[in-house]
């Protein structure tokens, strides 16, 4: 079950890390993204916008060392949900049209309730993981953790792209189509 636990916070740690990583690259996005979402006064947005990549990161950073154990994985379940509760808001009031702002993926990543249910998924991941205090007991077993989290973050990250090229490929298949139509008549 330790290995488990490795698995999980390599792979939120490799989440955090990589979307830190996408918010510290285009800061000036960001904190447009972050406005987009229209739940904090104008006056906080550029704070959080630029509060939030180094929390990101030292989130990413501890988990993946394993540093502050419990605390680091409660944090960033914490962060997961509020993400989650943030896209939700918007998701409800129609406003699926903005960027989620995870910058996991080289693509623009539209709210969605994908989107919500891997925060909510991971979070809850981060759950397992507190439960397990004891590491792995040998380095078999580290190894093994490490290898599932990095191959769980993979598929993540395939997911993710998937789930930004599928919307525009199906709009760019919509507006052919339209075009065509407009052509023939």
């Amino acid at each position: 079950m330790a290995e488990i636990a490795l698995a999980i916070r390599v792979l939120v740690s490799l989440v955090f890390l990589t979307a830190a990583y996408g918010k510290f690259r285009h800061w000036s996005v960001f904190q447009g993204v972050v406005a987009n979402y229209r739940l904090l006064p104008e006056v906080l947005v550029a704070p959080a916008a630029y509060l939030l990549p180094p929390l990101e990161a030292l989130l990413g950073a501890a988990l993946l060392l394993g540093l502050g154990s419990p605390w680091a994985e409660l944090g960033a379940a914490a962060l997961l949900l509020v993400f989650a509760v943030a896209m939700g808001i918007n998701i409800a009031r129609g406003r699926r049209h903005i960027d989620c702002g995870c910058f996991q993926s080289a693509l623009k990543q539209s709210l969605s309730w994908k989107l919500v249910m891997r925060n909510v998924a991971l979070s809850l991941l981060l759950g397992v993981a507190v439960l397990t205090r004891e590491g792995p007991s040998d380095l078999f077993m580290r190894v093994n953790g490490l290898l599932v989290g990095g191959v769980l973050f993979v598929i993540l990250q395939s997911l993710n792209i998937l789930w930004s090229i599928v919307p525009a490929w199906r709009r760019h298949t919509h507006d052919a189509h339209n075009h065509e139509a407009e052509v023939q008549t």
